[in-house]
């Protein structure tokens, strides 16, 4: 029987790591040191290395560059203020120069009387790479058997010799529409439009965790900025970076950043503030989205709650400023979560026509088993708050664990279906494997299952979506949607992705380096045989905020899924606004950006959850045009 998603499959090899003794170092306070690159080079096209060792103090480490200056860098250092475990992870970028050439990562501990150098190589042409050889046979072998289209992807003609981390859309993309739904073709706002991309992946990944107060997370390491949104401030070639959304618990959500900022301007450690501009918006998207080393100076502006003097009008304000230094922090897909009564609203003088209710809100951006015990702990609330609607946002739900996402579609048909199929898993050879709401993943003892969330008895679902919603989020809107099921569901939002498709992940080590391979190895059917669409599921035409097509006029929410405000706020989360309305009774507000600014309504305009305050609207704002940068496919 097959495994879907859980599956790891035994590593294939283990070798041998450079190591030293203290006799080996001499007087420099590092012991284990290991480097994965000892007796190989770094591939020309780049790649990062992380060496690790034991340190009998503090310490710092610095790179001496045997040719050219700054083509590596040190992108993250661990365990340095302290003795114990530690290491230096470098980024090499793609050697241009034809050229052999040398970096010498330098590491000092404090009061010791001699440095540790390791030197790395890193070759100046294309070569066959060990590493990659090694990572291409292994994918070749699941490929050839377990791949959804394996039967073409044998006959195709392979390359070996090709940079790992290429081998995938190299080989995968040959086989054009046959596979298309290993990916697609990106739409037509996008500025990749028409070109092909596919899902099946291999990352390196570095297996730590991070202790929590009731469990454990997955440790991650940054800044916690989410994705970005550029757009012009209208002076100069000056832009806004605007905050898709922070991390909870993360160094930016500690610090007070919070969805909606609009960052225009970052000092690094005690360097000199830095205008965001036309010229350098799309490193600094970067840099802040990715995982820098270092400390940050943050400068943004945000638009603050109406005042008496003008109260449609929300002011921006640029006096905002934070500082942020990078660390590990836990992983928690859960972005926003709270619960609305009808007794917290005290901003509307049309309360009484409308029904008792209690609605949930929850937005999250990946299924993920290491957070299994938050999203038991934000249900439970759910269900003690005793919610009658429930509104799910997915609009920056990416997918993830098979079993959390049918976890949480049992709260939501409650126990009248928990016997139903959830979900069919489709292999290659015909063989099936089917999933029930109450049983969850059946390759799997009863005793290790999630079981079922608690039954929140609701009749009906609010699921906000956008081409950012895929896989695991899909999955539950098809299971939903199925004859077999029928349970009422009202989609807002735009087109989602369209990945009807999953995959089973194993692990490989290299050397020290562990890598997860991700090939897509099965259809996802619901209840009625059917897959979902590989256009994605599309919302009904006045629940559109945006058509995603080439144009931003004639669009409701042109930036959609993005917002000039945090979650909690009608007035820029329109999508929950309209829902809002919708459970009330009354009427939606006429929206367009490029008409009056927004005006309050019957239905309370503006209230804030658990902080309930009445604003009357929202002045028209800039960036409705911009650049989104999302995570790599």
């Amino acid at each position: 029987m097959k495994r879907i998603i859980s599956i790891v499959f035994a590593a294939l090899a283990l070798l041998s790591a450079f190591s030293c003794t203290k006799e080996d170092v001499m007087d420099t306070g590092l012991t284990s040191v290991s480097n994965p690159m000892e007796g190989k080079s770094v591939y020309y096209k780049g790649e990062t290395v992380e060496i690790k060792f034991k340190a009998s103090a503090a310490w710092t480490a610095d790179l001496e560059f045997k040719q050219g200056e700054g083509w590596a860098q040190i992108t993250r250092t661990k365990g340095n203020d302290a003795a114990g475990d530690g290491s230096v992870r470098l980024n090499f970028d793609a050697n241009e120069t034809g050229e052999e050439r040398t970096v010498v990562l330098w590491v000092k501990v404090n009061g010791r009387a001699d440095n540790l150098g390791i030197e790395i190589r890193q070759a100046g042409q294309p070569e066959s790479s060990a590493m990659s050889e090694f990572l291409n046979a292994y994918m070749d072998e699941i490929l050839a058997e377990d791949y959804l289209w394996a039967e073409q992807y044998r006959a195709l003609e392979k390359d070996m010799t090709v940079s790992y981390d290429e081998y995938l859309f190299t080989h995968l993309s040959k086989l054009g529409d046959t596979n298309i739904e290993d990916g697609g073709y990106y739409r037509a706002y996008s500025s990749n439009s028409g070109k092909r991309y596919i899902y099946s992946y291999i990352q390196e990944v570095i297996e730590t965790k991070a202790m929590t107060k009731a469990g454990v997370l997955t440790d991650t390491y940054g800044l916690g900025i989410g994705p970005l949104f550029a757009s012009p401030t209208g002076v100069d070639d000056n832009i806004y970076l605007t905050v898709g959304y922070v991390y909870r618990n993360s160094p930016a959500d500690l610090a007070g950043l919070r969805k909606g900022d609009n960052i225009y301007a970052v000092a690094k450690g005690t360097g000199n503030p830095v205008t965001i501009n036309r010229d350098n918006y799309q490193s600094y998207m970067k840099e802040l989205f990715s995982s820098p080393s270092g400390t940050y100076n943050i400068m943004f502006a945000r638009y603050d709650s109406p005042t008496e003097e003008e109260p449609g009008v929300y002011p921006l304000n640029p006096d905002y400023a934070v500082e942020v230094t990078a660390q590990s922090f836990g992983y928690d897909p859960i972005l926003y979560a709270a619960y609305l009564k009808k007794a917290d609203i005290t901003t509307s003088e049309n309360t009484d026509s409308w029904p008792d209710f209690c609605i949930g809100y929850l937005a999250v951006e990946s299924f993920d088993l290491a957070a299994q015990f938050v999203l038991e702990d934000q249900l439970k609330q759910f269900a003690d708050a005793g919610i009658n609607e429930l509104v799910l946002d997915f609009s920056f739900c990416v997918g993830g664990v098979v079993d959390q996402a049918c976890y949480l579609a049992s709260s939501i048909v409650g126990s009248a279906h928990y016997d139903d199929i959830f979900f069919t898993a489709l292999f290659n050879d015909g063989t099936t494997e089917d999933w029930t709401f109450a049983g969850n993943n059946p390759s799997l003892p009863t005793n290790e299952r999630l079981g079922t969330g608690p039954d929140f008895g609701l009749k009906k679902v609010w699921i906000i979506v956008s081409e950012n919603t895929a896989s695991a989020a899909e999955l539950i809107i098809n299971a939903l949607q199925s004859k077999a099921i029928d349970f009422p569901v009202t989609l807002i939002g735009s087109r989602t992705e369209g990945k009807n498709v999953g995959m089973e992940i194993s692990y490989i080590n290299y050397g020290t380096r562990r890598f997860e391979f991700a090939p897509i190895t099965y259809w996802g059917l619901n209840a009625d045989g059917e897959k979902g669409p590989a256009d994605g599921f599309i919302p009904e035409e006045i629940n559109l905020m945006n058509n995603q097509n080439s144009s931003y006029d004639d669009d409701v929410i042109n930036i959609f899924p993005y917002t000039f405000g945090d979650w909690g706020n009608f007035d820029f989360n329109r999508p929950f606004y309209y829902i809002f309305c919708d459970i009330v009774g009354d009427e939606r507000p006429q929206d367009k950006f490029d008409a009056e600014p927004v005006k309050s309504s019957s239905c309370g305009n503006g209230i804030m959850w658990n902080d309930p305050v009445g604003f009357t609207g929202v002045e028209n704002v800039p960036g409705r045009h911009g650049t989104v940068i999302y995570r790599n496919r």
